[in-house]
C-alpha cells in the first residue's frame, strides 16, 4: 500500500491534538511504546505515525504514547518490561532480543545480505516469520521488523581501511555473542554497553570506536569523538516490535489485524526514510569533520574473508540449522533467485513519499 507522506510537524501537532481530545480520556485501550533511539530520528518518526494511524483507524479506541531514547531504559529492560506488561510494545534491536531468543542473532551473521531488497526479502518472508514466532514462548508477540540500517565502524585511534586496522582497539558492541564474535575475529577487544551509555563512554575514551548506523552516529553526536569512519556495512540490523503477549491475546480480533496491517504499512514507510536519511546522515558526517572511507570491491572482499570465521561460530549461537538456511538465502540470492521478488520491492518503494526534509531538520 502506498503512504502518503506525513511531515515531523504534522506528526506532533496530531499528537498534541490527540492528547487534548475526549477522545484520549475515552480511549479503552492505553499502551506505551518504547525505543532507544533519539526523538526525531526516522524510527521515532515511524512510531509516532503508527501511534497517530492506530488512534484514527481504531475511532480513537486504542491510545499509544511513544517513548523515545531510553525513557524507559535500555533495550534489555524495555524487552523485560514487555514481558512483564509494563511496556505494551517496544522496538528493539537484535543484539538485546537475542539474550531472550537467540536464534535472533542469525540476522547479524556478517555480509548476510548484499542490498536492502535481499534483506526485507529474509526479514519478510518465512525466514523472518518464523523467527518472530519463537517470541511467543517469550511471552511477547513478534509484529513485523523495522530498519535500524547497515551498521558501520567508527574510531578515534586511526583511519580504518583494512580488518587489520581494527587490531587491539576497544569497541563498543550491543550486548550479544554474535557481535562479541564479530569483533574478536578482526583481533579487536569486544566491549558489551548499552546504547544510552555509549557517546558518554566514547567522550571518556572508555573506548576507542564502536559500530552503528549513521543515523545513530550523527545523532548521539558521536563525530564529536570520532573522527574516523568506514562504510563497511558489515550488518543490516533490525528493529523488532513486540507486543506483550497477554495484551495481545486479549484485544479483538478486529484490532489485532488493524494492529498488523497498519505496522506493514509504517514498516515500508520507515524503511524508506531511513534509507534515504543514510546517505544524507553519511554526508552531514563529513561536514562535521569525520573522514568517512568507502571501500572498494577488493577491501570489502577483504572484510568478508576476516569475518567468514564466526559463520561457523556462529553455529553455538544460533543454531546450526538457521546458520545454513542464512547461507542457503545468500547464496541463492547471489544466483539470482529472488530476481522476481527484489523487483517487487524495488518498484513499490519509488511509489512511497517520506518527509526527509522535515526530519534531517531536526538535526544541524
Amino acid at each position: 500500500m502506498v503512504i502518503k507522506a506525513l511531515t515531523l510537524a504534522g506528526t506532533v501537532a496530531a499528537i498534541s491534538m490527540f492528547a487534548a481530545s475526549p477522545a484520549c480520556a475515552a480511549a479503552k485501550y492505553q499502551f506505551k511504546l518504547a525505543h532507544v533511539i533519539a526523538a526525531g530520528t526516522p524510527i521515532d518518526v515511524a512510531a509516532r505515525r503508527f501511534a497517530d494511524l492506530i488512534r484514527e483507524r481504531t475511532r480513537g479506541e486504542v491510545e499509544i504514547k511513544v517513548f523515545p531514547a531510553s525513557q524507559l531504559g535500555a533495550e534489555r529492560a524495555m524487552i523485560e518490561g514487555v514481558q512483564l506488561g509494563t511496556i505494551e510494545m517496544s522496538f528493539t534491536t537484535t543484539g538485546a532480543i537475542g539474550g531472550f531468543a537467540p536464534e535472533f542473532q542469525v540476522l547479524d551473521l556478517p555480509f548476510l545480505f548484499q542490498s536492502y531488497e535481499a534483506a526485507y526479502i529474509y526479514l519478510d518472508g518465512p525466514q523472518g516469520s518464523n523467527l518472530l514466532k519463537l517470541l511467543d514462548r517469550k511471552g511477547m508477540h513478534g509484529v513485523v521488523y523495522l530498519e535500524n540500517g547497515w551498521r558501520n565502524f567508527t574510531t578515534s585511534k586511526n583511519p580504518i581501511k583494512g580488518p587489520g586496522d581494527m587490531k587491539g582497539q576497544k569497541i563498543r558492541v550491543m550486548e550479544s555473542p554474535m557481535y562479541m564474535g564479530l569483533i574478536k575475529t578482526l583481533s579487536a577487544r569486544p566491549t558489551p554497553m548499552a546504547y544510552s551509555e555509549l557517546p558518554n563512554a566514547l567522550r571518556q575514551k572508555v573506548i576507542d570506536g564502536q559500530e552503528n548506523p549513521s543515523v545513530n552516529i550523527y545523532s548521539a553526536r558521536m563525530y564529536e569523538s570520532q573522527p574516523y569512519m568506514i562504510k563497511d556495512q558489515h550488518t543490516y540490523n533490525v528493529f523488532i516490535f513486540k507486543v506483550n503477549g497477554k495484551v495481545w491475546k486479549a484485544l479483538p480480533d478486529s484490532i489485532r489485524n488493524t494492529i498488523e496491517t497498519t505496522a506493514v504499512e509504517v514498516r515500508d514507510f520507515q524503511r524508506k526514510l531511513n534509507r534515504e536519511a543514510d546517505a544524507t546522515f553519511i554526508k552531514r558526517l563529513e561536514g562535521k569533520g569525520m573522514q568517512v572511507h568507502v571501500p572498494n570491491k577488493e577491501e570489502v572482499k577483504a572484510w568478508q574473508e576476516a569475518t567468514a570465521p564466526l559463520w561457523e561460530d556462529a553455529k553455538k549461537i544460533a543454531t546450526p540449522a538457521l546458520v545454513a538456511e542464512a547461507a542457503q538465502f545468500r547464496t541463492d540470492f547471489e544466483a539470482g533467485k529472488y530476481k522476481a521478488e527484489e523487483q517487487k520491492y524495488i518498484e513499490s518503494f519509488k511509489k512511497i513519499n517520506v518527509p526527509l526534509d522535515d526530519v534531517m531538520k531536526n538535526f544541524k
